[in-house]
């Protein structure tokens, strides 16, 4: 799935929410609320009533303690939904964006693994002015060759890949049976993670051996920074 997180919606209490004036309205009552959720954060995470996880932004506590430190997050969270009404739900279960940096919560867990994965970070351009504002300089032979891939094809796209290592948490849950679920990918060093703790709570911890990265359909960059790698995009 491309997507990582549940598409952005114009709330429908906006006047004309589709017209350039809506999407403006949208946008500022949106910043707003990543004002409010970030002083909102100053004061309550990480929370009071939970447990840290090693030294990860993990907490975890009985039903009881998740719910009433979510509680304490429900009018950020109801707002939030009005801008994502999709997320967390069927059939994607896509979740709110890092970018909010609300904390994630997860019920009925009986196993964490933590991992580190070498991963990229990928962004896609239509000329080199463009990227260099965005991945910084690079010397005159490389904007040469940049240019050249745009002089020889008006639909081209150059491609900028930065590589990192990547914390992710497998998540492992039991359903209303008892029955162990498959585990749920999350990300969440940006947001912090809530688990509510079943009993007998293990944790896994693979973060002295990062998981090797699948192959990279890329190869030979036409330019590199040390940071951003640059491709013509495929």
């Amino acid at each position: 799935m491309s997507r990582r997180s549940a598409p952005f919606v114009a709330p429908s209490h906006i006047d004309d929410p589709i017209s350039a004036e809506g999407k403006k309205h949208a946008k500022a009552l949106l910043s707003t609320l990543q004002e409010d959720i970030a002083s909102f954060r100053d004061e309550q995470f990480p929370p009071d009533i939970l447990r840290q996880v090693r030294d990860m932004p993990i907490y975890e506590g009985n039903i009881a303690e998740v719910q009433a430190y979510q509680q304490r997050w429900h009018n950020l969270l109801e707002r939030a939904m009005a801008f994502y009404p999709t997320a967390n739900l069927p059939p994607d279960h896509l979740p709110l964006p890092a970018s909010l940096e609300i904390p994630q919560f997860i019920y009925h867990v009986q196993r964490l693994h933590l991992t580190k994965t070498r991963a990229k970070e990928s962004k896609s351009f239509g000329s080199v002015g463009a990227l260099t504002d965005k991945c910084g300089d690079y010397n005159a032979d490389e904007i040469a060759r940049m240019s050249a891939v745009f002089d020889n094809d008006d639909e081209a796209r150059l491609v900028a890949h930065r590589e990192f290592i990547d914390l992710r948490a497998y998540v492992f849950c039991r359903d209303s049976k008892g029955e162990m679920l498959e585990p749920e990918r999350v990300r969440f060093y940006r947001t912090g993670l809530i688990v509510h703790a079943l009993p007998d709570f293990k944790i896994v911890d693979s973060r002295q051996t990062p998981r090797k990265r699948r192959n990279d359909a890329y190869n030979n960059p036409l330019a590199d920074n040390g940071v951003w790698k640059i491709y013509r995009k495929k």
